[in-house]
């Protein structure tokens, strides 16, 4: 028994394709027949043309007998038999048509007819009088044949009007026949554009808008929505996943909140323990840098001391009671400046802000740092400063405190000015007018104070620049938004 075979279910490319070659091959035959009408109309009006020149060249070859009548010559005789060649060509072209032109007769049987006739009249009797007219030598002779080859172009005219006539019946049919094509045509555009339309909206559009239904009212939790499977193509496939899916959603909606509640009292416990290790690192951090500073600092500061105390050892046992009182005052100022340094250290670890913000900090530490030193200090704000994190707040101001302490130190300076940018490029800048250093030529980064310096500017993502030369004072930049910072934090 033959084996029974399903048809495959079309899938939506092959029925969009399908009806899309269905609607091409129709309206490619509609064009190619317009299109082979308006030939035939082209070809028959150059039908026509010829035709019509083939009888005003009639006319002219019977006026030109006439003038050879009279006279004969060599030059009307050439011109006479030019036009019966041309004459002969263009009757030639209207029996075999011409495609390159177009010219072409219609295929009527009566037009054949007429042009069979043509051909007749014109080698019977026309051309032969032409060349007896042409070969005669009596004056008589050729009046005789003149006189009866005029009543012979007349009948040929006759002839030649009537395939005109049916020429013109030919062209006027196949113009007709044009616009019922071209009306059929339009007719197919719009009936075939509203099916396709029509079939477009069904097959497509209808299960597309179901399905975002679908999904507007899953979106509103409410899984019980079901498509109808419509078609056995992509779409109805895809019909049958998003039924599938809402029903996966459903069962897993069923027990989520209970899962979220978990989720949620297991993240905030770990969000506890995360704050409590940054807080933890935080301060560890922080004791690390102040560790390092107390031991750069006070490191120096006693072996200093410990060199001045053998000194003033060697003094006193030599006796050099001058040279030890000189010792003891180096080794006072040594113990003072410690102490400064310890004292400045403990501040910098107490440090709070509070709700306080930048520029009241900084406003703050200005008016201390003059009250302890007396070296006169200026601020300035230029701009609308961003809101900062209260721990770069902090960081901020244990590099300005560096700085300034710096300057009490080092820099022997009389004034110091801080000017706070707003902005896109905002940052602090801080300026001495003190003794200055050489920064191509200073250690930089291997100096306590400046590297613990730019570790906290990195640490809040700013960027951290010196500027300085000998006896033109001191500049530190602290970049912090903007292309610099940015740059800065993609290197990181």
């Amino acid at each position: 028994m033959p084996r029974a075979f399903a048809l495959r279910p079309l899938k939506i490319r092959e029925k969009i394709v399908g009806l899309l070659m269905v609607y091409f091959v129709v309206a490619m035959v509609a064009i190619g027949s317009t299109l082979f009408v308006s030939w035939r109309l082209e070809g028959g009006a150059a039908a026509i043309n010829d035709a019509g020149s083939e009888r005003m060249r009639s006319y002219h070859i019977a006026f030109l007998l006439a003038q050879y009548v009279r006279q004969p010559s060599s030059a009307l005789r050439s011109e006479i038999e030019t036009n019966v060649a041309q004459f002969e060509k263009v009757l030639r072209d209207l029996e075999q048509g011409d495609p390159q032109r177009p010219l072409s007769l219609p295929k009527d049987k009566d037009v054949q007819e007429q042009v069979f006739r043509m051909r007749q009249v014109w080698q019977g009797d026309i051309q032969p009088r032409i060349t007896r007219m042409l070969d005669a030598q009596q004056v008589e002779e050729r009046a005789a044949l003149l006189s009866g080859y005029r009543r012979a172009v007349d009948d040929f005219v006759g002839v030649i009007d009537g395939l005109v006539s049916m020429v013109e019946r030919s062209n006027a049919r196949a113009t007709t026949l044009l616009r019922t094509f071209q009306l059929g045509l339009t007719s197919l555009a719009v009936a075939g554009t509203a099916l396709l339309v029509y079939l477009f909206s069904l097959m497509v559009v209808r299960p597309i808008l179901r399905l975002q239904e679908g999904i507007q009212r899953m979106s509103r939790a409410d899984f019980d929505v079901r498509l109808p499977v419509s078609s056995q193509d992509e779409l109805g496939d895809l019909a049958e996943g998003f039924n599938r899916m809402a029903a996966q959603l459903q069962d897993i909606y069923a027990t989520l909140e209970e899962r979220v509640r978990e989720e949620t009292l297991r993240v905030e416990v770990k969000n506890r323990e995360l704050a409590e290790r940054d807080k933890v690192m935080a301060v560890s951090e922080e004791r690390n840098l102040l560790a390092q500073e107390l031991h750069d600092s006070i490191a120096q500061s006693l072996a200093y001391l410990n060199i001045q105390v053998q000194l003033l050892h060697e003094d006193l046992k030599k006796g050099l009671t001058a040279e030890a009182l000189l010792e003891l005052e180096k080794i006072r100022e040594g113990v003072q400046e410690s102490y400064d340094d310890v004292r400045e250290l403990l501040v910098h670890f107490r440090t709070r802000i509070g709700d306080a913000d930048l520029e009241t900090a900084l406003r703050s530490a200005l008016e201390k740092f003059e009250g302890q030193t007396g070296i006169h200090t200026r601020f300035e704000r230029d701009g609308a400063l961003p809101e900062l994190p209260p721990e770069h707040v902090l960081q901020v101001m244990h590099i300005v405190q560096e700085a300034l302490s710096n300057v009490r130190k080092h820099a022997r300076a009389s004034h110091v000015d801080i000017l706070l940018r707003g902005g896109d490029g905002c940052g602090l800048l801080v300026t001495d007018n003190g003794a200055g250093f050489d920064a191509a030529h200073d250690p930089g980064d291997t100096h306590v104070g400046l590297r613990i310096m730019r570790e906290r500017a990195h640490r809040i993502g700013a960027v951290l620049t010196l500027e300085s030369s000998p006896g033109r004072g001191t500049r530190m930049n602290l970049a912090l938004c903007g292309s610099a910072t940015k740059k800065e934090m993609q290197k990181s």
